[in-house]
């Protein structure tokens, strides 16, 4: 004989029962105790509600702990993050007021160094000069230092007082300029000098000179086109000039 398993015997009972009660109603009333008796009683059901409630209310305590912990640990977060970004903003004011005074003092030093180097490149030049005319002057040079007024401003655009060292020998007319330093618009202002020194005298110059330490970048060539010669040094300038 098989042996019944539980879910034959569910199925028997479904497909049996109800016939069997309708045959023999005092079977109900067994079944009905057996129920009662296996059957959660209605205190078994209010104990198990009133341990879900105290759990449900230990868990809401632990998760509002659990909120207030993190809310604490936000706020000290956002605390300490202010802080954070107030020396910031401190060290940022710092640097600011150090980078300030940096640059102060860079420009001081800068006009300071700008000031310096035009007050030696005057005085280079005064040495240079009277250095070079007695060079000059011993090679047989007649040193004139030309002086006039430009009244009508026709050279210069305003009126103003122009000067050029002239050398002279044997009947040769060299106008000679000595810079530390030259520019385009020393050029321009030299050549312009001689012109106007051409007009007044109703002379020619025959040779246009500039003696300089340096030239910046293209005056050498600007130059050569307005018809100036540029000697680069002092040794160089003797030499060409004996």
């Amino acid at each position: 004989m098989k042996e019944l398993t539980e879910k034959d015997v569910i199925e028997i009972i479904e497909k049996e029962l109800p016939g069997i009660i309708e045959r023999h109603p005092e079977i109900k009333r067994r079944i009905w105790k057996i129920l009662e008796e296996k059957a959660a009683t209605k205190d078994d059901i209010e104990a198990i509600l009133l341990e879900l409630q105290r759990q449900r209310e230990e868990t809401n305590k632990r998760f509002e702990e659990v909120n207030r912990r993190f809310e604490a640990l936000q706020m000290e977060m956002d605390r300490r993050f202010e802080e954070v970004n107030r020396r910031f903003e401190k060290m940022d004011r710092r640097f600011e007021e150090l980078t300030r005074q940096m640059n102060d003092g860079f420009e001081v030093l800068r006009k300071t160094i700008s000031v310096v180097g035009s007050r030696w490149g005057i005085g280079a030049e005064g040495a240079f000069r009277k250095g070079f005319e007695k060079v000059l002057a011993d090679l047989g040079y007649e040193v004139v230092k030309w002086k006039k007024y430009d009244k009508e401003g026709r050279f210069f655009l305003v009126p103003r007082p122009v000067e050029i060292d002239i050398f002279i020998r044997d009947n040769k007319r060299i106008a000679i300029e000595v810079k530390s330093s030259l520019t385009y618009s020393e050029v321009d202002g030299f050549e312009k000098a001689v012109r106007f020194y051409e007009e007044v005298e109703g002379v020619r110059v025959d040779e246009r000179i500039v003696v300089a330490v340096y030239a910046y970048p293209g005056v050498l060539e600007y130059a050569s086109k307005l018809g100036i010669n540029v000697i680069l040094g002092f040794d160089e300038a003797r030499e060409y000039l004996a």
